[in-house]
């Protein structure tokens, strides 16, 4: 085949998101030639909307007189995947991940606040969540501007189509700009982060385990469509086995992360499904991984949390049993949830807060048998008062009785951020193909990648989407610069 390329670089990065922007600035660094193609009109991908990212014995945590060992790490992920993950995968990562750190502070500027966990009461969790200041979209600023600093082209709303091949080799791109024109650029190794295709309903109904992606609340990337899996799918690629990971929380539809009444709505308390019936141990919620899992596979993919006036005194006077990340901190005072939720009942524009003076009263409106949803308050205000979770063992701290109006039901529903498994790779981040053997320049990075996880997110290791995602970038450019300088990428 002979193809007339409109431009020629070393590497060609489809995707602008943090790993596609730390492959960019790494392949500069080594002294090749470089091309990022973003179909969005800006970067950063999912990444912009992280707080930290993972790393293992990193100078940072050694500065605060935090002690945890890359040993402690990989053997957390495996564990934790019941050894679904890939070891090899998870060893290279772990094992440079606190060179990330050192790269995104010292090459390019970042400055690195704190490094903490998210949830205190979930056992088991690592304290790995560097969070920079200004969070990750400030590292993707500086990324980009250190990308164009040393010479890499940004095509913005420039959306790849196709990862070319001849005679078993990478030779390019096919892309289309911002114009509509078409695109044709050569390449000795693409390097594929899309950022997973969380905002693909049809992807996620192929490859999750339950058939709601028309009904998923995407806070994520819009760009998450899972075009970079596709093209190196049919450039022979294969997928993970794990591609079905992804993660999902609780969240109320229409409303920001930092609202104070999606907060109060997957607090630990009382949470009932749509017949009225409670189903779990509200301590999921401390795991919001975990929490959007139980959540996806409920019926109607939601739940009910129902507050009394005692669970909002509480929320407000003493604080939260479990924040969101930094948009709402553990044990924060939520100031605004009395005014907030009274306004969110009465908007009759919204149907998912509702508040009633009765039980009964809430349960008519929530289209649930009175009856039910007042035999099951019953119980668990019994339960309160005994101390004692005789049903599903919660631990007392977390019981608030229902016995003050007035009474709220918030209705919280699947949201989802990001997917993560997808693409089966080697521990050097190349694509393989279905004898498990490398695509020679073939390269795929970030939430495009699977073998980091089994069936979920791995939460007791905070930050780890971001921590990989923005080390699998540059450790695939270390290694595309290793293959020219010896030939084996020309």
């Amino acid at each position: 085949m002979s193809i007339k390329f409109d431009a020629e670089y070393d590497v060609v990065v489809i995707g602008g998101g943090g790993s596609g922007l730390s492959a960019a600035v790494q392949v500069a660094r080594n002294g090749n030639t470089c091309a990022v193609l973003e179909k969005g009109s800006t970067t950063g991908g999912s990444s912009s909307f992280a707080e930290g990212h993972a790393a293992f014995e990193s100078d940072e945590q050694e500065k605060r007189g935090i002690h945890v060992s890359k040993t402690e790490a990989f053997n957390t992920y495996m564990d934790y995947s019941h050894w679904r993950a890939d070891p090899a995968l998870i060893s290279r990562f772990v094992e440079n991940a606190a060179t990330t750190i050192v790269k995104m502070r010292d090459e390019i500027g970042a400055h690195y606040e704190n490094v903490e966990i998210t949830a205190p009461d979930q056992p088991g969790e690592l304290v790995t969540w560097h969070l920079p200041e200004g969070e990750v979209a400030r590292v993707i600023e500086l990324l980009e501007a250190d990308a164009i600093r040393r010479g890499v082209d940004l095509f913005m709303s420039t959306s790849a189509t196709e990862v070319l091949r001849e005679n078993g080799k990478i030779i390019g791109v096919k892309a289309i700009d911002a114009d509509g024109q078409e695109v044709i650029l050569g390449a000795k190794a693409v390097i594929v982060g899309t950022g997973g295709y969380a905002n693909n309903p049809e992807m996620m109904d192929k490859y999750a385990k339950y058939n709601i992606g028309k009904d998923l609340i995407n806070v994520g990337a819009e760009g998450n469509t899972g075009d970079g899996i596709k093209m190196v799918l049919e450039a022979g690629g294969i997928e993970n086995p794990n591609i079905g990971t992804r993660l999902l929380f609780p969240l109320m539809r229409d409303k920001t992360i930092t609202s104070h009444t999606n907060a109060a709505g997957f607090q630990p308390y009382f949470w009932v499904d749509q017949t009225g019936k409670r189903f779990v141990n509200e301590i999921v919620g401390l795991n919001f991984g975990h929490a959007g899992d139980v959540v996806a596979s409920l019926p109607g993919a939601m739940y009910w949390s129902i507050l009394s006036k005692e669970s909002i005194d509480h929320l407000v006077n003493i604080g939260n049993d479990v924040g969101l990340g930094i948009y709402v901190r553990n044990y924060e005072k939520l100031v605004n949830l009395s005014n907030e939720i009274a306004a969110d009942a009465t908007d009759k524009d919204r149907t998912n807060v509702l508040s009633a003076g009765t039980i009964e009263e809430l349960a008519t409106k929530m289209k649930i048998a009175p009856s039910i949803l007042r035999a099951e308050v019953d119980e668990y205000n019994n339960y309160c008062d005994a101390g004692e979770d005789k049903k599903f063992h919660k631990r007392a701290k977390y019981l608030h009785t229902i016995k003050e109006g007035p009474f709220y039901a918030i209705k919280m529903e699947t949201g989802i951020m990001i997917t993560m498994g997808a693409l089966q790779i080697n521990e050097y981040m190349e694509a393989l193909n279905s004898d498990h053997e490398p695509i020679s320049g073939l390269y795929v990075v970030g939430c495009d990648a699977g073998g980091l996880y089994g069936e979920s997110y791995t939460l007791p290791i905070p930050g780890s989407a971001n921590g990989f995602a923005l080390t699998s970038g540059w450790l695939a450019a270390d290694d595309i610069s290793e293959k020219i300088k010896s030939g084996k990428l020309k």
